[in-house]
């Protein structure tokens, strides 16, 4: 066993497909197969059923995928924790991002930390929270930044910048008029939401039960883009990231109103593997968007 077959028992583990695995890792599908078949030698077991043309893991190849998690968390460990001694000014980090940090956060403080650093190589994947937090257990990214809860025991949550969710309505809205409107006011409206998964979308909610508000969903929209311009266009009100509508609030396309009885606050988090190496270099990127975020608060 060595960490070549470690790793492509890994990712057919993770993908249950090896023809994609192959394609990925630039191998022959027989080179998997046999890597495999020497696994199951070696350990006198099976880790995968074959039924028709589908895998499935065994008992033993879920124990086995836990180790191995492990074990190429360590060697990854290994070979940052010697670049580092040896001053190497040069790596890659792969990032991920639920959608309104990717979108209106994070991109802009990467490409700042780029600059400052041209040997570093980041890679980002932007998705919603639930999709970040399967990519953070299947090793897929070193770390995440997410607006919503994660569920699994194994990822590690820290507190990343803060964040204000307001309400949004077209400029001829009626609201435009008055200071404030009220909980009940909200009943009478669409709310456009995101899809289900979304962290944006649960904090809405959340904090909308909380207060008691009533209130009906009149779209389910894909990403805040979609959102901002479909309450532009009149088909609705929504509630979104302050920070992703500066340019449409200061062109005039859309106004802020406030809803009386109702602030909706969140804390944006950094998650990652509690068995993840936590290098130099992570810790110096983290450093820095931390920074970076809470300077362009507003």
């Amino acid at each position: 066993m060595n960490e070549r077959s470690l790793r492509i028992f890994y990712e057919v583990a993770t993908r249950l497909n090896m023809t994609e695995v192959a394609e990925n890792l630039a191998i022959s599908q027989p080179a998997v197969s046999q890597t495999i078949r020497e696994l199951e030698t070696e350990f006198e077991v099976r880790f995968f059923d074959r039924i028709g043309r589908r895998l499935y893991l065994t008992r033993e190849g879920e124990l086995f995928l836990e180790y191995a998690r492990r074990i190429l968390n360590l060697y990854q460990e290994c070979v940052q924790t010697i670049g580092e001694l040896r001053g190497l000014m040069k790596g890659r980090l792969n990032v991920g991002a639920s959608t309104t940090i990717g979108i209106y956060i994070l991109t802009d403080i990467i490409g700042q930390f780029q600059k400052l650093n041209r040997g570093i190589e980041v890679a980002i994947n932007i998705e919603n929270t639930r999709i970040i937090e399967n990519f953070i257990l299947e090793n897929r990214i070193d770390f995440a930044f997410v607006e919503g809860p994660v569920g699994s025991a194994e990822i590690a949550v820290e507190y990343f910048c803060g964040d204000e969710l307001v309400f949004i309505v077209p400029p001829e809205h009626p609201w435009t008029l008055r200071d404030r409107v009220d909980l009940a006011d909200l009943a009478r409206e669409r709310i456009l939401m995101r899809e289900e998964g979304s962290g944006t979308r649960a904090v809405i909610e959340n904090a909308l039960r909380a207060a008691g508000a009533e209130y009906r969903i009149g779209m389910e929209l894909g990403n805040t883009e979609a959102i901002k311009r479909a309450v532009a266009a009149g088909l609705g009100i929504s509630c979104v990231s302050k920070r992703c509508i500066r340019q449409e609030v200061a062109d005039g396309r859309l106004r802020i109103v406030a809803v009386a009885g109702l602030a909706v606050h969140r804390d944006l988090n950094l998650i990652y593997h509690r068995d993840k190496y936590l290098s130099q270099l992570f810790k110096s990127f983290i450093e820095f968007c931390k920074t970076a975020a809470n300077a362009n608060l507003s």
